[in-house]
């Protein structure tokens, strides 16, 4: 919509190159950001409105209460009878509204393409490793998903979920129809980078050659590279990502870049200039990117770093502090908001025990598997580490010298979690876990090993335990059932699921999410489950759960991966039972059921 503006415009008023760039939706907010501002740079691009504290709290970006078109919905598995209300779920955005294609306009005025790589079919995951495929977004709107992943409040909620938005991102895809190609990647690249996926962030934006940039794409590409620690990826860019913002980030990273090139004279003007004017930019920052010079040029002007006098935690302070050598204090990092566990665990530069201590998050955020959670934790350990240790723990748990002593150390690790860190306690001994020979004796922590299972993937390893957990304690049974029914691993009828609820104790809220789960995936329908579902499952709808219907109905797997990201911002306590219902329904509608099932055990195991 606004490349036709501007082209309007251009018509009226002369030719304005720029606008051209400003196509898709959520860009003129990204521009607006300082890249080096005093806030955290991995906030929402759009910051979220405030609302009534005594109202339901929304778990989606702003504008989701614009009336939608007219859409085809999903098909109904919840009972015909049930009360439909519009006001049982929290208020959900459109960013812009569902409208149907409009046609390409050509801008006569337009230059020349460039020469270079093509990038309107683009991503690092082909179908053969891992991706969705090429039509992954094709059908859906740009600007609508491009605000979306600018507006997102990122990481989400649930680790399977990420793990499939992330997969959807990646893709060799086609753009969706009504944005610049490199605004596509940008809105990609950046919402990757908030997740904590700094690897596939950085896969995308190296991947477009230079002449292929869009103004947006500078501004992401430096907020990546900075997230990676890469001052040489700021480099090819900082030339014209000079002339493009008056951002003082360009002129830092021109000096640092001329240092590394080996032009000290260039450098040492530059930063002097900075140097001068503390209107421009922080004198913190600026030594920063004198030490960066000094590494590489040797020119002896850098000064000692005191981190008293950074106001706050930002990409740049991180990212030019870590490719320096300088150690960013453990308090300070906290600043960068959870995606910073995502980073810390790629960068060598960082502590050792700052990585290790955050390995963990990290696996949570679904930015680190079960396995390389594991063998990380052997890496930054200690070679004498302790029993009570994570590694020693972990390693008894692998090769303790009795089943007695693997199962104690199992044990260990689940408890070392506590309550608000358990999921990724759970995930620490997946692999440990799988290892453990199925027999009787293990069958008192046949649940706890179920939910490990489950919670990496190892959902083949998870069903041979059924055996064993079906006979076992009351609750102990109930506990396996509630993560192996969704995943087909033990049976799920309606008196299966009355027998869990009583063993488990669960209350409405939980119930409703087993039943939520099991109706997204089709499996709660029909006989006794009609009466189970009118109960804690009543009917209701609203601009989100239209959209994401919608977006399921016409097979547009990317966008449906990217509204179930919207509808699990916050954390799984805040998370709606029929939030969990459409997303699941619409990813199996897409032909992903392994990661629905995968999200409904991640449910139950940690709402």
């Amino acid at each position: 919509m606004l490349r036709m503006e501007a082209v309007k415009a251009k018509r009226q008023a002369g030719p304005r190159r720029r606008a051209r760039w400003l196509a898709a939706g959520g860009i003129a907010a990204l521009l607006a950001l300082p890249v080096i501002g005093q806030q955290s740079d991995t906030q929402p691009a759009v910051p979220p409105s405030e609302t009534d504290p005594a109202s339901p709290r929304s778990l989606l970006p702003d504008g989701f209460d614009a009336p939608p078109a007219a859409v085809a919905p999903a098909p109904d598995l919840l009972p015909d009878d049930a009360t439909v209300t519009t006001d049982a779920l929290p208020p959900a955005p459109l960013l812009p509204a569902l409208l149907p294609p409009e046609p390409q306009q050509v801008d006569p005025f337009a230059a020349t393409a460039p020469t270079g790589r093509d990038i309107t079919v683009f991503g690092p995951l082909t179908t053969a490793t891992g991706g969705y495929g090429l039509a992954t977004f094709t059908g859906s709107r740009g600007a609508f998903l491009s605000g979306l992943a600018y507006r997102m409040q990122a990481p989400t909620a649930s680790r399977w979920v990420a793990i499939t938005l992330r997969r959807a991102l990646l893709s060799e895809s086609a753009a969706p129809w009504g944005i610049v190609p490199g605004d596509w990647v940008a809105a990609r690249a950046w919402l990757l980078m908030r997740m904590g996926e700094i690897d596939g962030a950085k896969a995308l934006t190296d991947m477009v050659p230079v002449d292929r940039y869009s103004p947006s794409l500078y501004r992401v590409s430096a907020q990546v590279a900075l997230a990676a620690a890469d001052i040489n990826g700021l480099c090819p860019i900082a030339s014209t990502g000079r002339l493009l913002s008056r951002d003082p980030l360009w002129q830092l990273a021109v000096g640092m870049c001329a240092a590394v090139q080996g032009d000290d004279i260039t450098a040492a003007r530059l930063f002097d200039a900075l140097r001068a004017d503390a209107t421009i930019v922080e004198p913190f920052d600026v030594r920063l990117g004198e030490r960066v010079a000094t590494i590489a040029g040797g020119a002896g002007r850098a000064t000692n770093i005191d981190w008293n006098e950074a106001p706050a935690m930002t990409p740049y302070r991180y990212g030019v502090a870590t490719a320096a050598g300088v150690q960013v204090p453990a308090e300070k990092l906290a600043g960068l908001g959870p995606a910073r566990f995502g980073w810390l665990v790629r960068a060598p530069g960082v502590a050792p025990e700052i990585r290790l201590a955050a390995l963990r998050p990290a696996a949570v955020l679904g930015t680190v598997s079960a396995a390389e959670l594991a063998s990380g934790i052997a890496a930054l350990s200690p070679g004498d580490a302790a029993a009570d240790t994570p590694g020693g723990r972990l390693r008894t748990a692998f090769a303790g010298a009795s089943m007695t002593d693997r199962r104690n150390a199992l044990k260990a690790i689940w408890a070392s979690g506590g309550i608000d860190d358990r999921y990724g306690a759970l995930l620490e001994s997946a692999t440990a876990a799988a290892r453990l020979p199925i027999s009787a004796e293990s069958a008192a922590d046949s649940g706890d090993i179920v939910a490990a299972l489950v919670a990496a993937g190892m959902t083949d390893a998870a069903r041979r335990w059924w055996p064993i957990a079906d006979k076992a304690d009351a609750k102990v049974r109930a506990a396996a059932w509630a993560v192996l029914a969704p995943v087909g691993a033990a049976p799920a009828t309606a008196s299966a699921f009355d027998s869990w609820r009583s063993d488990s104790g669960a209350d409405d809220r939980h119930a409703a999410m087993m039943v939520a789960g099991l109706a997204g995936l089709g499996i709660a329908r029909g006989g006794d489950w009609d009466g189970l579902r009118g109960n804690l499952l009543p009917r209701a709808a609203n601009s989100w759960t239209r959209a994401i219907d919608a977006a399921a109905a016409a097979g547009r797997t990317g966008e449906v991966a990217l509204l179930a990201a919207t509808g699990l911002q916050a954390g799984w306590a805040d998370v709606p039972p029929l939030h969990l219902y459409h997303i699941v329904a619409a990813l199996v509608r897409v032909g992903r059921g392994d990661e629905a099932r995968l999200i409904v055990a991640e449910a139950m195991t940690r709402a």
